[in-house]
């Protein structure tokens, strides 16, 4: 079975991804995808398959993936379900390799950074001794802002490029991948609802224009993005109305409007699904860290 190419549903706006996983399996096809991505265990444990190598894997690790590296975490059958629930929480971040790298090529002391970077077409398990600093770190990457979410990515990657005793995983390394033909189609619906979340977005709508039924669409999205197409059109949405509530002051009903909602108790909804907080404590929250 080849490897699914896996599109990390990135907003417009982000340079770096953070996702806080709390699920009952971790995603489960063999999958590849552009971003690096560095991942912290929170609960869970099991096999950990990358390219031609399979390890154990288990709480309070952290593991680096490269760019288009194939890689998947499985859970155990019995021993780390809860309440007969099989259990899988972890911190992964996601960002483009290539455009970091071109941020720091003329920094001298970014060299441990860049070759950090090229080593982790291997994968790349963090030592024992490297692990408690390093997760206290991406614990703290959800909650930052802006610029400093990337300054702490490279507290991060400065910190594991520290370690001298990392774990290759494979000897392999990245190999060739035919990208599959629908991988456009993906990216042309995330295009379409960046440039048009302030509209009414149907699902018919997008299933037109990737040429698909509804259902057949559902189905697709979910697999390619492990997200239903509703949860990230709000994702869009919420956080084009997060960047309005810190940078243009805009109130919560002007936000609402003006991120494509047409009813002020749905917006709030939404609104605390994705940040946690109100529209109002979003913006104290925002203006106690700018200060």
């Amino acid at each position: 079975m080849h490897p699914l190419h896996f599109k990390v549903p990135r907003l417009k706006e982000e340079t770096i991804r953070v996702e806080c996983w709390d699920l009952e399996n971790f995603f489960e096809p063999i999958h590849f995808h552009e971003e690096f991505q560095i991942t912290l265990i929170l609960e869970g444990g099991g096999s950990l398959f990358v390219s031609d190598s399979v390890i154990q894997f288990k709480k309070g690790e952290v593991y680096l993936f490269g760019k288009n590296l194939p890689h998947v975490f499985r859970n155990s059958g019995n021993e780390y379900q809860t309440n007969g629930q099989k259990k899988a929480r972890a911190v992964s971040v996601f960002f483009n390799q290539d455009v970091l790298k071109h941020s720091i090529l003329d920094i001298p002391e970014a060299y441990s950074i860049r070759r950090l970077i090229d080593l982790s077409v291997y994968g790349i398990r963090v030592s024992d001794a490297r692990q408690e600093a390093i997760s206290r770190k991406l614990n703290e990457l959800p909650e930052k802002k802006l610029f400093e979410k990337f300054l702490g990515l490279l507290e991060v990657l400065e910190c594991i490029s520290k370690d001298n005793k990392l774990d290759f995983i494979s000897c392999l390394g990245v190999p060739i991948h035919t990208v599959q033909e629908n991988i456009p189609k993906i990216n042309m619906v995330f295009d379409f609802v960046r440039n048009n979340y302030k509209e009414k977005i149907t699902l018919m709508q997008v299933a037109d224009l990737v040429n698909m039924s509804p259902t057949a669409f559902c189905r697709f999205f979910k697999y390619k993005s492990q997200k239903t197409f509703s949860r990230f059109l709000i994702e869009v949405r919420i956080a084009n109305a997060c960047k309005l509530l810190f940078q243009d002051d805009f109130n919560a009903s002007e936000c609402c409007y003006s991120c494509g909602y047409n009813n002020l108790s749905n917006f709030h909804k939404h609104f605390k699904s994705v940040t946690g907080m109100t529209p109002l404590e979003f913006r104290k929250n925002m203006l106690n860290t700018a200060n």
